[in-house]
């Protein structure tokens, strides 16, 4: 990998877990703009989905109208809350992450985002985590709730000049995304998919974790090295 390399990584249950924050956030701004509560805030599964996807799911399950502007309004206070939430309670940053990503900086690759977080929540997440100053690029659940468009639009912003090969992830639907993009799918067991389900539904690679910096590298060297996309 040099400084013409970047790659792409997921938030949530990759890099980060937020200590449940985020769900409670969903559940009282949905209360607060849409004016009733979820029936089965406990029952949504967020692994590998999208902001946008979610809560129009909820509209949809609770019959509600969802015009843009209201969506924008639920946007917004579910920021301000989970921004308030990580305050007081800071997401648990996973093993070995800080030093990955400081060694992929060091050697001069762009590290980009892809991920269903709104922008605003993404930035927060990694602002309380300690890990925003890393990242210059990326795409948002905000703008599309399609995780395979997500990652179209984060290869779009890519330093010019650069190239990519790799998305880590930690779901099935992040391998989808990476290969639906001509890019490989680097996956770590941190969430809430086993190393073996992630294996067989065709990651590239899997890593428990990312505490073997070493090995980390290593494993993002040879994918980068077996398929750069254009």
């Amino acid at each position: 990998m040099n400084a013409r390399t970047a790659v792409l990584f997921d938030i949530d249950g990759t890099m980060l877990f937020a200590r449940g924050v985020g769900r409670r956030s969903f559940s009282r701004a949905f209360v607060e703009v849409y004016g009733i509560e979820y029936p089965d805030i406990d029952g949504i599964s967020f692994a590998g989905a999208t902001d946008s996807g979610v809560i129009r799911a909820m509209c949809a399950t609770c019959g509600v109208p969802n015009p843009p502007a209201k969506e924008e309004h639920f946007f917004l206070r579910l920021a301000r809350h989970l921004d308030e939430a990580m305050d007081a309670l800071p997401p648990e940053v996973f093993p070995g992450v800080p030093e990955l990503l400081a060694a992929l900086t060091a050697e001069g690759v762009a590290l980009g985002l892809v991920t269903g977080n709104l922008r605003s929540t993404a930035w927060s997440k990694l602002r309380h985590a300690g890990l925003d100053g890393y990242f210059t690029f990326g795409a948002y659940g905000d703008e599309t709730p399609d995780r395979v468009e997500i990652t179209r639009l984060a290869l779009q912003r890519r330093p010019a000049g650069s190239r990519c090969g790799v998305l880590a992830g930690d779901t099935p639907l992040d391998i989808e995304a990476a290969h639906a993009n001509g890019l490989r799918a680097l996956t770590v067991a941190t969430g809430w998919v086993s190393a073996g389900d992630l294996a067989a539904a065709g990651a590239d690679g899997v890593l428990t974790d990312f505490s073997d910096t070493a090995a980390s590298l290593a494993l993002f060297q040879s994918l980068c090295e077996e398929r750069i996309c254009p």
